[in-house]
C-alpha cells in the first residue's frame, strides 16, 4: 500500500509540469480564437460555443478510455474486467471537463451553468467511450507505454475541453480581464491534473496491484498521463 501511494505521488509530481504547459498552450489558443469571435459577434458569443465543447469532450472520453483499456489489457488478459475499468474512465473525464470547471467558475463568482453531457447527451458520449475501449484492446501493444501519445493528445484535449466548458457555460470574462488569467489557469490545471492522473494512473495501478502480486511475467505498469 505504501509503495502504491509513493508511485501515485511520484507520478503526480512528474506530470504537473506537462499539465501546466499544456494548459497554457490551450489558454493561448482559446484566447486567440475567443477574441476573434468577440470582434465578430460581440460579448454574447460564448453561449454559441457549446458545439466546440461537445467535440472535445467526447474526444477526451475516447482518449482516456484508450489509455486505461490498453494499460489494463496489456497486463491482465481478463476482457470483462478490462471493459469495466475502461468504462470507468468516463468518471475522471466528467470531473475534468465539467464538474471541476463548473465548481471553479462558481468559486470565482461566475454564473456558471452545470451541463452534464453523460445525462444530457448519452448518444454522443457512449459511442466514443465504446470506440476508445475497442481501440485500447486492438492497439494495446503500441499504446500501453506511450507517454508521447498520452502527453501530447490527452492532456491538451483535456485542457482545451475544460477551458471551452468555462467559455461555453458562463465564464468569458477571463478573455478580457487579466485579473482572471491566473485563477483560470489554476482551475484548468486542477481540472486536468487530478482527474486525469486518477483515470490513467490510480485506477490502473489499483486494478493491477492484485494481478501483479501473483507473479505475472509482466511487471505492473508505470502508467503515463
Amino acid at each position: 500500500m505504501k509503495r502504491r501511494w509513493q508511485a501515485v505521488i511520484s507520478e503526480l509530481s512528474h506530470h504537473l509540469p506537462y499539465t501546466i504547459v499544456s494548459s497554457l498552450i490551450a489558454m493561448a489558443v482559446v484566447w486567440y480564437f475567443g477574441m476573434s469571435q468577440i470582434k465578430l459577434y460581440g460579448p454574447g458569443w460564448g453561449s454559441e460555443m457549446g458545439w466546440s465543447f461537445h467535440v472535445l469532450h467526447p474526444l477526451h472520453v475516447c482518449l482516456s478510455a484508450i489509455t486505461t483499456t490498453a494499460v489494463v489489457w496489456h497486463f491482465d488478459r481478463k476482457w470483462l474486467k478490462t471493459v469495466l475499468i475502461g468504462m470507468s474512465s468516463v468518471v475522471p473525464c466528467a470531473l475534468s471537463d465539467y464538474i471541476v470547471p463548473f465548481i471553479g467558475g462558481r468559486v470565482l463568482g461566475q454564473p456558471m451553468e452545470l451541463h452534464i453531457c453523460l445525462i444530457d447527451h448519452p448518444q454522443l458520449i457512449l459511442p466514443f467511450l465504446g470506440l476508445g475501449i475497442l481501440s485500447g484492446f486492438l492497439f494495446e501493444e503500441r499504446l500501453a507505454a506511450s507517454s508521447v501519445f498520452s502527453h501530447g493528445a490527452h492532456v491538451f484535449v483535456a485542457s482545451s475541453a475544460a477551458l471551452l466548458y468555462l467559455v461555453s457555460f458562463g465564464f468569458t470574462r477571463w478573455l478580457m480581464d487579466a485579473h482572471f488569467i491566473f485563477p483560470v489557469l489554476s482551475v484548468v490545471v486542477l481540472a486536468v491534473w487530478i482527474p486525469c492522473c486518477l483515470g490513467d494512473i490510480v485506477i490502473p495501478i489499483g486494478a493491477l496491484q492484485k494481478h501483479g502480486a501473483h507473479g505475472s511475467h509482466r511487471a505492473v505498469p508505470r502508467p503515463s498521463l
